[in-house]
């Protein structure tokens, strides 16, 4: 079966994304001009680029092309190094092929055991495979690449050049998803799900595809289909476990022979409540006086709670030291939304002095203070009994000046 991995699983050698279709012109005169580039203090340069077009490909569908490397064009004898292939959904490798078909690898230095032998021709090897590309029609693309040279008797790397290659292809989808082709559960709290849903139906060349079954490759990510009169709806629900990024696939078996739709998926468990960019806050003040209340806007933490199901605010509850001593007095706690920001708050903290006696040196490093800030929510009944959030408090003596 021939499962239609999308952009989850990265092309080894190449990870970005494929170049825009209105780039397909103009290639040997403009993007890339001369196939080898330039070696420093001299003229050498290879006249033709490497350019192949594989066409439209049908979505699911994998595609193989081979370049023959003449290294003689090069003059001085060069070492492959490597290569490198921008398209996401394409692998490029250099073998050293024989006269009866077999191959061997490059190991990535400059050494000759990386030439080719007198009876080895060097193969480029560009495949091409359209299940690492999301379930949609792609309209011809160009993704360039090079082929990465060394010449022999330079043992610096500093002459390398590069052997540049294009490639051209489209792809042809049966099917069309909408609004989506991946789902993004985003941020998922621990206490919550998430839900996503979208449609699938035949294009127009494939109107009576059927959407057989769905299965998903991560137990916390549930999926089920829905068939209406002239589409199906697949919806899926994230389940949160360890908290972390992850990553999984939505596979959906059709009745066209041997094609799945995969549908990627990613998210990230977050706790409830959540302090950025981390739960701690330092902060250098002179001890013996109150901070300026401009320093509010520095000295500040992002807050947010994810669960939906109650009010995103906060309140203070206390701030403490490690040897238990409430100081709440002692500080400016401000709270405030931040716009277009719904579940999140921002806490601003001032020193308002205390935290030595009278006559006492404020500079002295015996005077560090370390505690939490305890922020809290409102339960039922406004009873301060909430899950708490509790951030990190040191604050250092400033020197004198």
């Amino acid at each position: 079966m021939r499962f239609l991995l999308p952009s989850l699983i990265l092309c080894l050698l190449g990870l970005a994304s494929c170049s825009d279709p209105s780039a397909t012109t103009g290639i040997q005169a403009n993007a890339v001009g001369s196939a080898v580039s330039n070696r420093a203090g001299t003229n050498q340069m290879a006249p033709l680029i490497l350019d192949h077009d594989f066409g439209t490909v049908p979505h699911g569908e994998t595609r193989t092309h081979e370049f023959d490397l003449d290294l003689s064009k090069l003059g001085d004898p060069h070492v492959p190094i490597r290569v490198h292939l921008e398209c996401s959904c394409g692998k490029a490798a250099i073998r050293m092929r024989k006269p009866d078909g077999t191959e061997r690898s490059i190991d990535g230095s400059g050494y000759a055991r990386n030439l080719p032998q007198d009876d080895e021709k060097v193969i480029l090897r560009i495949t091409l495979d359209t299940r690492k590309k999301e379930a949609v029609d792609l309209a011809k693309t160009v993704s360039r690449g090079y082929v990465l040279l060394q010449p022999l008797d330079d043992r610096t790397g500093m002459a390398r050049q590069r052997w540049a290659f294009v490639v051209r292809f489209g792809i042809d989808a049966p099917v069309v998803l909408s609004p989506f082709a991946a789902f993004d559960f985003g941020a998922v709290a621990e206490s919550m799900k998430g839900h996503r849903m979208t449609t699938l139906r035949g294009d127009d060349g494939h109107p009576n595809v059927e959407f057989l079954s769905v299965s998903t490759t991560d137990a916390a990510i549930e999926a089920v289909l829905e068939k209406a009169e002239d589409h199906t709806v697949v919806r899926a629900t994230c389940i949160p476990g360890q908290r972390g990024n992850h990553r999984a696939l939505v596979m959906i078996k059709t009745n066209i022979p041997d094609y799945t739709v995969a549908m990627d998926v990613v998210w990230k468990v977050v706790p409830d409540l959540e302090a950025s960019p981390i739960d701690k806050l330092t902060i250098t003040a002179a001890l013996d006086r109150a901070q300026d209340g401009s320093v509010l806007a520095q000295q500040s933490v992002l807050i947010t709670d994810h669960n939906r199901r109650r009010n995103p605010e906060f309140v203070l509850r206390n701030i403490v030291g490690v040897d238990g001593r409430d100081v709440t007095s002692l500080f400016e706690v401000k709270l405030g939304p931040v716009p277009n920001k719904e579940r999140q708050q921002r806490m601003q903290v001032r020193y308002l002095g205390g935290l030595v006696e009278e006559g006492a040196d404020p500079t002295g490093a015996e005077n560090i203070f370390r505690g939490k800030i305890v922020l809290a929510k409102f339960a039922d009944r406004g009873a301060l009994t909430g899950p708490t959030l509790p951030i990190a408090l040191v604050v250092f003596p400033a020197k004198k000046l």
